[in-house]
């Protein structure tokens, strides 16, 4: 086994234990890895899983769409608690059917038609390494962007996925404090943006992204916020209400 393998397994090792112990490791060794070996150790790790992909995350880097697959799906409104949890509020796009690779001839609109439903998404983080990925982009891939489950909220109106379409106020609000009361903003300012960018450019995860039936999430409404403790979190939205219960 060369060097590079040897430490593209150990690494792979390393982020499967951390996830399946709640712990961290210690990113220093690692930095500077690769993109392409970043999503290689990805695959590595959730293959192991031994599960379907249900969804991915997106987000754009440098005009390309980096993505992970999301670790669980569940509708499911009570989630344990882990230490370093934090939450994003996101928009949940499930895709009523697949949208093929165009090399640059997928649009908005195809995207848009492939949609069936959207709904409010809460997806939780945590991440492997001490201190984070230090922003380097190939852990940030490796350990799957630090996701560790998506849960499906309350449906929420097509009209959000016009092109100019405001979502307006949103609430969170986490064991009975405040943490976040703005309008929603997303940081590509279309949601659909990176969706789109998928569809066009050539595949950098192996995994087959963007079919029907599965969820896809392009980023967060409301930046990251931690958790703190377990307990209840209250997420106002586009006239909706969910409530996700983490303990």
């Amino acid at each position: 086994m060369t060097t590079s393998n040897a430490r593209r397994h150990g690494l792979a090792d390393a982020i499967r234990n951390a996830i399946q112990s709640q712990t961290t490791i210690d990113p220093e060794p690692f930095l500077g890895l690769p993109l392409a070996e970043g999503f290689g150790i990805q695959a590595e790790i959730f293959r192991s899983f031994g599960q379907p992909l249900k969804g991915s995350k997106l987000t754009l880097k440098g005009g390309l769409c980096h993505s992970a697959p999301l670790l669980q799906v569940s509708e499911n409104a009570q989630q344990p608690y882990q230490p370093g949890l934090s939450v994003e509020v996101e928009l949940a796009f499930v895709l009523g059917k697949d949208v093929v690779a165009g090399n640059g001839a997928v649009s908005r609109q195809d995207i848009v038609d492939a949609i069936a439903a959207v709904r409010i998404g809460a997806e939780l983080l945590r991440s492997r390494y001490q201190g984070g990925a230090r922003g380097d982009q190939g852990l940030a891939v490796a350990d799957f962007m630090s996701n560790i489950g998506y849960v499906l909220g309350p449906e929420l109106g097509r009209h959000l996925l016009d092109q100019d379409a405001e979502i307006g106020r949103l609430l969170l609000v986490i064991n009975s404090e405040t943490a976040y009361d703005k309008v929603a903003s997303h940081a590509d300012g279309d949601p659909l943006k990176t969706i789109v960018a998928l569809a066009n450019q050539t595949p950098m995860s192996p995994f087959p992204m963007l079919k029907a039936g599965q969820v896809v999430t392009t980023g967060t409404l409301c930046g990251l916020v931690p958790v703190g403790a377990a307990g209840k979190v209250e997420i106002n939205m586009a006239g909706r209400q969910f409530l996700l219960n983490v303990g």
